[in-house]
């Protein structure tokens, strides 16, 4: 994990300072600079226009009671794409615009959640369980199922190792 991030923060830099002498070499120095700062400001134009649209569908998905997960993850893939953008290069560049396609944002987003999630070695469901709709009947309610160790001192079982049920009320804090 280590290398992989030396490697990232020397190997992009890298990257780009040779991108940059290539480009300007060709196009000149001062285009250069004025495509980076267009680049830019069109990244901020597209994260402003998509993220005002994510920003929309999440207000409607909870006028919905709904749960707007979706919308966050889509919102820090722009945010993402948008950070990209403002970084000066040309690679980042081209990694920002990609993200700002959303089909592509929203696989390659998945794909990072899903990547981050399975390191952490944690599973974490969440379950909506009743309609809520019907008069009388119960509101909604979110159940939340996962695994967990019991770190704190147990004063029947000196034994920390051990997986909980859950049934056990915790002590409070």
């Amino acid at each position: 994990m280590v290398l992989i991030f030396l490697i990232v923060l020397l190997g992009i830099p890298a990257l780009e300072i040779f991108v940059f002498a290539e480009v300007g070499g060709i196009i000149g120095g001062w285009a250069t600079v004025g495509l980076t700062l267009l680049t830019a400001a069109l990244g901020a134009l597209l994260f402003r226009t998509q993220g005002t649209a994510v920003l929309q569908r999440a207000q409607e998905t909870l006028r919905q009671e709904q749960s707007p997960l979706a919308e966050i993850i889509d919102g820090v893939g722009l945010l993402l794409a948008a950070v990209l953008l403002f970084l000066p290069g040309f690679v980042t560049d081209v990694a920002g615009f990609l993200l700002f396609i959303p089909p592509l944002r929203i696989v390659l987003i998945g794909f990072l959640f899903r990547r981050l999630a399975r390191s952490a070695e944690s599973n974490v469901w969440i379950v909506r369980t009743g309609s809520g709709k019907a008069s009388g009947s119960s509101p909604d309610r979110t159940v939340i199922d996962g695994e967990y160790e019991d770190l704190t001192e147990d004063r029947e079982d000196d034994s920390s190792d051990r997986k909980d049920d859950g049934n056990r009320t915790l002590p409070p804090r």
